[in-house]
């Protein structure tokens, strides 16, 4: 699907957040849940980011 695995663990993340959002602004007459989904989402998907592209730069200077 993507070679890119930052795009790809984003679409990962991305997709069954957004069917849950979207299940939660049809059944739910409160809307702040979904915010916090999407929140949650963003960090996790920063975190990671982060994480992943430190361990890309250990790994780049050990190869040089």
């Amino acid at each position: 699907m993507f070679k890119n695995k930052e795009d790809r663990m984003w679409v990962y993340l991305a997709v069954p957040t957004f069917i849950i959002g979207i299940i939660i602004i049809y059944y739910s007459e409160r809307n702040y849940y979904q915010w916090i989904l999407y929140c949650a989402f963003l960090a996790i998907f920063y975190i990671w980011h982060f994480f992943y592209r430190r361990k890309r730069k250990k790994e780049e200077k050990k190869s040089s």
